[in-house]
């Protein structure tokens, strides 16, 4: 069916997707924040489908044409050149940079360009012979001229500035004129442009803005000017405006002034409209209450379906405002699941255990988003409680949690932020076979546990599926080790213990996730402990871990992912992380996708690219199949290549 399609309804469907904004197009924010320095899959792609779409998309993608390394320009010449007719699709034509002798022929080649992208910046070893010699040749109805305002001008630039503000005064068709503002040469060359109908202009630069615009309006042509990046300038865009209009009598005339910055005139208020009986046509009457309360068990309950995904701490009240069906309705959803900021709350919370006895079976959750100083013990029989979390690490005594596990201990699913406290004697590992249901436990526990005491049943914590530990004591990773935890498939450590080794030797073969530090890494071959492992998290702070360690004696055909956290404001990344991932090696892991490295700045320009580190290892690991992403998820793509 799909190739029985009319060219035209073809071409509909495919324009969205290869249609280039003209905002994108005349950005000229600078080259280091390119609107088109994207690490997505090229819009090309589209016209591998078949030929259909290759006859038809064709013209769709050469009408405009990005070029922003040589690779490109030369790459164009050469399908210019093979097929000349492409040229004359050609309408927008965005240089980024100046690419060689490329440049004129594609110029030559492309007749029919009436919008012109150009930025001046360019580096001293670029070769602008194409392009200067290409200009004259043109006579764009619109040019877009980026610059960056505090970069010095080599000979090059210089070179090409001059030709530009040569061709302005030439080009004959040319309307409109976008330029940053910052030359006395460019300033003049419009002035005497022939046909100037618009001049936008960039306000970032305020101090000589004026001196600019009594150039410009000189023009007996011109009949606006309008000023951009406002929001930049040191004034106000209202104040900015009025001192551009007293700086020159003709600019009152000229200047566009947004409505949301013209003056306000005085108006007759707005009437309220009539009521009518359109409006008032819809209720919610006829609706069950069996499907408000669906809908608002999602708009209100606090507790995530999944252990370990996010919370929502803040409970949506506004709903029981709306009515009193809501509020009905509601209410059973909100005391489900508690938050407490103070041990105030909790009180007044186990006050009303006794006033309201329907309380007891409804709370199921409670969230501790306190440090400590509440005692859970007077609620724990009153309750049925499934989840306790803290929402910031809640301190308790191993006695407070033997208490959880007395009363509560058959019903808890989830144990999470608790931070146990170091006892003055040893504990007794007992304790842990009172929770037959527990699936999610995160723990900071320092408690120290007597492993020598009567063994504690292999198959105590049959349901566990995920551990977590921000810090731990080494004899109780002794006692999980007693254990089978037939479940466990997710394990969290976020220090280091010179028990891991042990734990994960036990254990290892079960997880599919695990989390660790960059020593423990070092110390252990966790690649050789864990052969089930999907995905391994490593800790790093500022630190980075040996390259070489980063192996398996054997083939790891499980290990699909490799993340490192790092900080967040980490100085020289690419130096220090450069020789980890050149030494890297991912021979032994055939199924390993991907390398997740946040403190990664992927360049974007191509005197950048050539020069980056991180292009190099995110080549060499695509030759392995394997992509390296930064941390909002960008993954480097390869470049064209001379």
């Amino acid at each position: 069916m799909a190739n029985n399609l009319p060219d035209e309804i073809v071409s509909e469907i495919l324009s969205p997707a290869l249609k280039v904004s003209d905002d994108a197009f005349s950005d000229t924010s600078g080259s280091k924040s390119s609107p088109f320095a994207s690490y997505s899959e090229s819009s090309s792609a589209f016209l591998l489908v078949s030929k259909a779409w290759l006859r038809v998309a064709t013209p769709l993608l050469y009408h405009v044409v990005v070029l922003r390394s040589k690779a490109q320009a030369s790459a164009l010449d050469t399908a210019l050149r093979t097929n000349p007719e492409l040229g004359r699709f050609i309408k927008k034509l965005r240089v980024e940079g100046c690419y060689g002798p490329s440049m004129l022929k594609i110029i030559k080649c492309a007749p029919n360009v009436t919008d012109l992208f150009i930025h001046l910046s360019i580096w001293s070893s670029d070769n602008v012979a194409g392009l200067v010699r290409g200009l004259p040749l043109m006579n764009p109805t619109r040019l877009i001229l980026s610059d960056e305002l505090y970069r010095n001008r080599n000979k090059n630039s210089e070179v090409l500035l001059e030709t530009v503000t040569q061709c302005i005064r030439q080009w004959t068709n040319l309307t409109v004129c976008d330029y940053p503002c910052n030359n006395d040469s460019l300033t003049s060359a419009l002035k005497e442009a022939r046909n100037l109908k618009t001049a936008i202009v960039s306000a970032t630069r305020t101090w000589d803005l004026t001196q600019h615009l009594r150039l410009i309006v000189q023009n007996t042509s011109l009949k606006s000017i309008r000023l951009k990046d406002t929001g930049m300038s040191y004034y106000t865009p209202a104040v900015l405006y009025k001192q551009v209009i007293a700086s020159a009598p003709g600019l009152s005339r000229l200047l566009e002034i947004p409505e949301d910055h013209a003056p306000i005139s005085p108006g007759p208020p707005p009437s309220n409209p009539e009521p009518s009986s359109k409006s008032l046509q819809f209720s919610t009457t006829s609706v069950p209450e069996d499907v408000w309360k669906r809908i608002l068990s999602f708009a209100v309950v606090l507790v995530p379906d999944a252990p370990g995904s996010r919370i929502r701490t803040k409970p949506r009240l506004g709903i029981v405002l709306v009515s009193k069906m809501f509020a009905r309705l509601a209410l059973p959803y909100f005391q489900e699941a508690l938050i407490f900021r103070s041990p105030f709350e909790f009180d007044d919370f186990s006050a009303r255990l006794d006033t309201m006895p329907s309380l007891r079976s409804q709370v199921r959750t409670l969230y501790l988003a306190t440090g400590g100083a509440i005692n859970l013990r007077p609620i724990l029989p009153k309750t049925s409680l499934v989840n306790i979390i803290g929402t910031i690490p809640f301190n308790m005594t191993y006695k407070s949690f033997s208490d959880v596990g007395k009363h509560s201990g058959s019903s808890i699913v989830r144990l999470e932020g608790l931070a146990i406290a170091k006892g003055s004697a040893l504990q007794k590992p007992s304790i842990l076979s009172l929770f037959p249901n527990l699936r999610s436990l995160s723990l900071s526990i320092k408690a120290v546990f007597d492993v020598n005491s009567a063994s504690i049943p292999a198959g105590t914590l049959p349901s566990l599926e995920e551990l977590s530990f921000t810090a731990v004591d080494g004899t109780f990773l002794t006692v999980l080790t007693q254990l089978d935890l037939p479940r466990l498939r997710i394990t969290k450590f976020e220090v280091q213990n010179t028990n891991i080794a042990l734990f994960l030797g036990k254990h290892g073969s079960k997880l599919c996730t695990l989390s660790v530090s960059w020593m423990t890494v070092d110390s252990v071959n966790v690649f050789n402990l864990c052969p089930a492992m999907v995905d391994l998290t490593v800790h790093c702070g500022p630190s980075v871990p040996k390259g070489t360690r980063f192996t398996s004696s054997a083939y790891h055909t499980c290990l699909e992912s490799i993340s490192f956290k790092v900080n967040d404001y980490m100085r020289g990344p690419e130096r220090k992380w450069g020789p980890f991932l050149k030494a890297l090696s991912v021979v032994t892991f055939p199924a390993l996708r991907g390398i997740s490295l946040p403190c990664i700045r992927w360049p974007t320009t191509e005197h950048d690219i050539e020069k980056s580190s991180w292009v190099q290892a995110a080549e060499a690991l695509l030759d392995r199949g394997v992509k390296l992403t930064n941390r909002n998820g960008g993954t480097w793509r390869r470049r064209l290549k001379r």
